[in-house]
């Protein structure tokens, strides 16, 4: 297997951005890795089970196009390359998040700080702006 040390500069552009990201097809932290460029292409495939036509066949995919491009738009920012970093981690983190509150011995307060702190970030939680205020109920009785 031959995959290319690096990520072509310019990827082929093609129609129909409006992808479904539910449905990408590749793993979603895979263009920031290969946008980050720490490690050749192959070596960063290889990571992820990529074999060169699997890789052909991304780099004709429209969402991962997009995907590599603003990961590297998102690069050139200042300070976003810690951002990132952050957000490779957090994805890892969410692997023992779950772990922690299926496992029988984590404490409750433990478990619930969790719960909340995913679902604060996938934001679920309600904000200030999204509830209604509700007038209070008045009822006269004139005789």
């Amino acid at each position: 297997m031959s995959l290319p040390a690096t990520l072509p500069e310019n990827l082929p552009v093609l129609p129909n951005e409006n992808v479904d990201p539910a449905t990408l097809g590749f793993p979603p932290m895979l263009p920031v890795e290969l946008a980050l460029a720490e490690e050749p292409v192959k070596d960063t495939c290889e990571a992820y089970g990529i074999d060169k036509a699997a890789f052909t066949k991304l780099c004709a995919n429209p969402a991962f196009v997009k995907a590599v491009k603003d990961s590297r738009e998102m690069l050139q920012k200042e300070g976003m390359g810690f951002r990132i970093k952050a957000r490779m981690q957090s994805e890892a983190l969410l692997k023992s998040s779950w772990a922690l509150i299926h496992n029988q011995h984590t404490p409750s307060n433990v478990k619930a700080d969790l719960i909340k702190a995913t679902w604060k970030v996938a934001g679920f939680e309600p904000k200030a702006e999204d509830r209604t205020p509700v007038a209070p109920l008045n009822i006269q009785i004139n005789l």
